[in-house]
């Protein structure tokens, strides 16, 4: 399949729209990170005992993994526009392939390191992701088959 063009489309736009939900979860979190970080918590729904009409919150002790995001954003996000891209080229998938997940998480992680994309994405470069994701779950300290 021919690469297409970003920035068009439905699905341009619902990316669009899911940024400006990241960003405002970003301020909030930039905004509460002090007092979250000082207290060790956060609020979140509790799900058993809320309704769709009615919420409930109730604290929640945050992980390692979320004091770690918490003082990333507080240290790094400068609460402007997270900018998007609309003329990078996005390599497609072959048709048929059932590799959707891992194609997009493959796409993630080239962007995240600011590599060059390729306009085509091998079978062999694909297996040789999902093996570096196996991985990773497979050696992860809170996966399947750690002592924890």
């Amino acid at each position: 399949m021919k690469p297409r063009r970003a920035g068009t489309g439905k699905c341009f736009k619902n990316i669009k729209k899911l940024v400006e939900m990241v960003e405002l979860w970003m301020r909030a979190v930039k905004d509460q990170a002090d007092d979250m970080l000082q207290q060790g918590c956060r609020m979140q729904f509790d799900k058993s005992h809320s309704t769709h009409t009615k919420l409930k919150m109730v604290e929640s002790i945050l992980s390692d993994d979320e004091i770690r995001t918490i003082r990333w954003i507080k240290e790094n996000y400068d609460g402007g526009r997270i900018p998007l891209n609309h003329a990078r080229i996005c390599p497609q998938q072959d048709e048929g392939s059932l590799d959707c997940g891992p194609f997009v998480m493959y796409y993630m992680d080239r962007m995240s390191k600011e590599e060059k994309m390729p306009n085509k994405v091998t079978k062999d470069q694909m297996m040789k992701f999902k093996a570096q994701v196996f991985k990773k779950f497979a050696e992860h300290s809170q996966s399947w088959n750690s002592a924890n």
